[in-house]
């Protein structure tokens, strides 16, 4: 076995890229030297792997002159290697111009949508990407040169989303060029890798070239050894933010206000609880924070990320931020909330009016137990004690005592309703919950988050704030229902 194929292989298998019951492997091949090596070195250890390799071809109609060469070579090199063979054409500057996208762009995604049909034709599990160690040195330069954080600068994966694979990532493009002439390989010259107009081609052509010229001649390999620490970093920071999103997410689904788009039929609500949250290192909060946002299926860049940490930061409640597409955070109290108001639709100005306030949830309590209020970000448990037994009864903030006879299961918890009305204890009269809550100098964004605690259609408790005055203990009581609650 040649000495490359015994490191491609045993990068495959520490890797675990490829498994014995993948079977089929589509390989994406340009014609290019990269592409060519990446298909014969997986047909010579098809044995090893276990596994069919599927040579796929695009015509991404952009070289005209240059893409019958191409797939012919493709066509005659997938036949000496006994592989079937895939050719097919996109048209990749239509794409772009109905979807308002670069060239680059347009082409990735028309040419991962072809991949992912010869997999699916061919029933294949993986599909082999050719990029190599000097490719993964320039995207580390591409993405610090156009800003990025530190998962950025750990660079492409070797498998991602259990996918896609890159068998030659850790291999400098010299040892490929090396093994085709040994073996007397043909490839094609793609015309457009010489084109500065491309980001890219610069950093590969101009800039690489120059800093081991004039700073390190080892530059790619530094930037290669320096990418593989900051992937093993990121995994382990990926890990612990997973486990502070367990912490500190509260999410229920809630459908919109009759005036979102027709569209939408669920969306997604998210809370971040800042008690837990502030408490987490920045970097931590950094990514948890990007993970809310690609939760509620928003992408965040740098200065969103910035301005929510910001947000989270500010003392009291009524603070806010318009991101894109609709989507609406709010600083409620202890919480971060995240909503699309209206849906998943790009509008301006303050979109809480109508829908938000139509929004209404609802939990029954059928008696003693405990009870998890996603929406309100609430764990509610309910007891039954004898007035002897109560004794004394200390109220504090985070529990109330209610006459039980006077009560009738099973009770609701729900947001609070235009016309409630209730008299909040100590008080001559009914009053409105919403003129309570306007007394009680609650900013109007929480309001919403204040639940209603419900016997038989009538108020027995704001909870956290008041209880009824008809349900107060009294010398009379022979029964008390307990009710505590906690974040």
């Amino acid at each position: 076995m040649h000495p490359l194929e015994k490191d491609i292989l045993t990068f495959i298998r520490s890797r675990e890229l490829i498994t014995a019951r993948d079977g089929t492997i589509v390989v994406a091949v340009s014609g290019g030297p990269d592409s060519i090596c990446l298909l014969h070195l997986l047909a010579r250890l098809a044995g090893h792997l276990h596994i069919t390799p599927v040579a796929t071809y695009v015509n991404h109609g952009l070289r005209p002159n240059e893409t019958d060469q191409e797939q012919q070579l493709v066509r005659d090199a997938a036949g000496k290697l006994h592989c079937s063979c895939e050719l097919g054409t996109v048209d990749v500057r239509g794409y772009a111009a109905s979807h308002h996208l670069s060239i680059e762009h347009a082409a990735r995604i028309l040419r991962y949508n072809f991949l992912e049909a010869v997999a699916e034709r061919h029933g294949a599990d993986k599909i082999a990407l050719a990029h190599t160690a000097d490719d993964q040195a320039e995207e580390l330069l591409l993405r610090l040169i156009r800003g990025t954080g530190r998962t950025g600068l750990a660079g492409m994966e070797a498998k991602r989303q259990e996918r896609y694979i890159r068998p030659l990532l850790s291999t400098p493009k010299s040892r490929l060029l090396d093994y085709l002439q040994q073996f007397h390989l043909d490839f094609a010259h793609d015309s457009s890798n010489r084109q500065r107009i491309y980001l890219r081609n610069k950093i590969r052509l101009d800039l690489v070239p120059y800093l081991a010229r004039e700073f390190n001649p080892n530059i790619l390999q530094n930037l290669l050894q320096t990418a593989n620490i900051l992937h093993d970093e990121d995994t382990l920071l990926s890990e612990m933010t997973e486990q502070a999103c367990r912490d500190i997410f509260i999410e229920t689904e809630s459908r919109p206000g009759s005036n979102a788009a027709p569209s939408v039929v669920t969306t997604l609500r998210l809370a971040i609880d800042l008690c837990r949250f502030l408490k987490r290192p920045r970097a931590i909060q950094r990514r948890v924070l990007e993970k809310a946002c690609w939760r509620m299926l928003n992408k965040p860049f740098a200065r969103n990320i910035e301005q929510l940490l910001q947000l989270s930061l500010q003392e009291g409640s009524g603070g806010r931020l318009h991101l894109a597409n609709g989507l609406r955070v709010h600083k409620l109290s202890n919480r971060l909330s995240f909503t699309y108001p209206a849906g998943r639709i790009a509008r301006r100005g303050d979109l809480t009016t109508d829908t938000d306030d139509q929004a209404h949830f609802e939990y029954e309590i059928t008696g003693p137990g405990t009870w998890r209020l996603d929406h309100f970000g609430l764990t509610v448990a309910v007891s039954f004690l004898d007035r002897n037994v109560a004794e004394p009864m200390n109220r504090d903030d985070n529990s109330e005592y209610l006459d039980l006879d006077r009560i009738t299961f099973p009770l609701t918890i729900r947001t609070a309703q235009p016309t409630d009305r209730f008299i909040p204890l100590g008080s001559p009269g009914r009053k409105k919950i919403s003129r309570f809550l306007i007394d009680q100098k609650i900013d109007r964004q929480l309001r919403r988050n204040i639940p209603v605690l419900i016997s038989d259609n009538t108020v027995l408790a704001l909870v956290g704030l008041r209880i009824d005055h008809r349900f107060r203990i009294t010398p009379a009581t022979r029964r008390v229902m307990h009710i505590t609650w906690h974040r």
